[in-house]
């Protein structure tokens, strides 16, 4: 019993460290003059992956094993700090440089899947069950930043029209 409390207090706090160091990170780097745009896309990401992860929740692929209050028990830690962020920041640096989005995503999906899912599962705060892999994950992650990509390069384009007007 003891060491089971002694891991729910190591996800407590590192979820409470993501969150606040996320949020850190994205309100000192970000490019204060697309400012809508890039917090678009991490926004758009934040709820597709939310969503996603209810839906997964209750057709009972995964569980998370712990969660920072019984009011908010779905994926209010990792589908709102590290995800978004972690993606609006390479949005941001790929479109500023000019680097191709689609290789760097896949790279950063690939670190977030199979590294930071197995992180979960060997911390004891995320169960994959019913056939669920790392490599589903990796593929929903790759859906969910591409359809937001799509989204926001719209976005652009709309807001780009309108100011030509």
């Amino acid at each position: 019993m003891e060491r089971l409390l002694r891991r729910w207090n190591v996800a407590v706090l590192a979820d409470l460290h993501f969150s606040h160091r996320s949020f850190s990170v994205a309100f000192f780097t970000v490019d204060r003059k697309r400012i809508f745009e890039i917090f678009f896309f991490g926004y758009t990401i934040h709820i597709l992956w939310t969503y996603t992860y209810i839906a997964l929740e209750n057709a009972m692929y995964l569980s998370p094993r712990y969660f920072l209050t019984p009011f908010l028990p779905f994926a209010l830690n990792i589908t709102a700090s590290v995800l978004p962020v972690g993606f609006l920041l390479l949005y941001q640096y790929c479109t500023n440089h000019n680097k191709n989005f689609y290789l760097y995503t896949i790279l950063l999906s690939a670190i977030f899947a199979f590294g930071l899912a197995s992180l979960e599962q060997w911390l004891g705060l995320l169960e994959l069950h019913g056939g669920l892999r790392k490599f589903h994950l990796f593929l929903i992650d790759l859906i969910i930043v591409f359809i937001t990509y799509g989204a926001t390069r719209l976005l652009v384009r709309i807001q780009a029209n309108h100011h030509a007007t």
